[in-house]
């Protein structure tokens, strides 16, 4: 549950970077629901099955967590670009052209 309410809590945020951050939450969650399976198993509260079932489920949220941050970052990265592209413009070069042809 706790992964789930990071990332509804983070996407209501202002910003991808405040996303970034409750995703990074829900990361540190899913070692924590980790944790939690493997002293369920070690103490007998369910059956290895039941484990390796689970255990693998939190390793495809974890591995999608990830690539939604890697997503979060390029994205991030490229408005970044867009934006000091546009806030400044190129200016004229004086001199000679070099052998890039400016």
């Amino acid at each position: 549950m706790s992964i789930s309410a990071n990332i509804a809590e983070g996407r209501a945020k202002n910003s991808d970077k405040d996303f970034g951050r409750f995703l990074g939450y829900a990361l540190s969650s899913c070692s924590e629901v980790e944790h939690h399976l493997i002293v369920a198993r070690d103490t007998g509260a369910i059956p290895e099955s039941d484990f390796v079932s689970s255990i693998s489920q939190t390793i495809t949220v974890r591995k999608m967590l990830y690539g939604l941050l890697k997503r979060l970052s390029i994205t991030e990265h490229d408005s970044t670009v867009k934006r000091s592209t546009v806030e400044k413009s190129p200016q004229p070069q004086a001199g000679p052209p070099t052998a890039l042809g400016r």
